[in-house]
């Protein structure tokens, strides 16, 4: 992750908008985007009651799990080049299987930093949903990029900028599957080569965004299955927004 000037991945509507890696000068920024957009506007986040405004642990905590997922230097941001504002994110995780015993990078980050029942049931939410289908199993890989949460602002919505920065996390992700970018990611994560490139699309927008790029469904779970704090997932999310999508975008 460099400290300033991410790489610049392209450009939208004519110039008005860059796609961006993230870097430790812009983290805050991008995170922002989250506070004003995703944990308001989000299915699961809405479910889990993260966007009640007093529920803000669950908020902060969701914050630290996008910090610490920045650092693997894979995070994409949409900045309006007029204003200079980050306008859209996209934090994305790479996921090796982890050693034998270990736990993987969510249920460690949910045990030990996921303190708020609200955060810990998304977290849950995402675990599960994971579970059902081994995509490592399934591809025979042994290591995949993770779209964990995909935000634009309000204001900015329907500019494409979600469907530009899946876009991108696929070109970023086929670039260190072929050895290449290494230098903008943590050391650690530099010997992995991630074959895949998966998501949980939990909103019939997020999921046009999907097909859009051409990702395909490997599973589909009702929100009707789901409860939290006396009642289902879709007694609190928008009818519109039915069932959660796990896709997989393969090279």
């Amino acid at each position: 992750m460099r400290q300033q000037n991410g790489r610049v991945w392209g450009t939208l509507h004519d110039g008005k908008f860059e796609v961006r890696s993230v870097t430790q000068s812009d983290l805050e920024e991008a995170l922002d985007v989250l506070d004003n957009s995703f944990f308001i506007n989000e299915s699961v986040c809405i479910a889990c009651e993260i966007n009640v405004p007093q529920n803000v642990q669950a908020r902060q905590e969701l914050r630290e799990l996008c910090r610490i997922t920045a650092l693997d230097g894979v995070s994409l941001l949409v900045r309006e080049v007029e204003t200079g504002r980050v306008v859209a994110v996209s934090f994305n995780k790479i996921q090796p299987s982890p050693p034998a015993g270990e736990e993987p990078f969510f249920l460690k980050f949910r045990n030990e930093s996921a303190k708020s029942p609200q955060a810990r049931r998304l977290m849950d939410f995402m675990i599960e949903v994971d579970e059902k289908i081994d995509v490592c199993a399934m591809y025979n890989m042994d290591c995949f990029c993770e779209l964990m949460f995909l935000a634009t602002l309000p204001s900015h919505e329907r500019l494409g900028l979600g469907r530009a920065l899946s876009k991108f996390t696929i070109e970023l992700t086929q670039e260190l599957a072929n050895g290449k970018g290494l230098e903008d990611i943590d050391e650690k994560l530099r010997s992995l080569r991630p074959a895949a490139v998966t998501a949980l699309w939990t909103s019939s927008f997020s999921q046009k965004v999907g097909k859009a790029t051409d990702f395909k469904v490997i599973n589909t779970v009702s929100y009707s299955d789901f409860e939290f704090n006396g009642k289902r997932f879709d007694e609190r999310i928008n009818p519109l927004h039915k069932f959660c999508q796990h896709v997989v975008y393969k090279f």
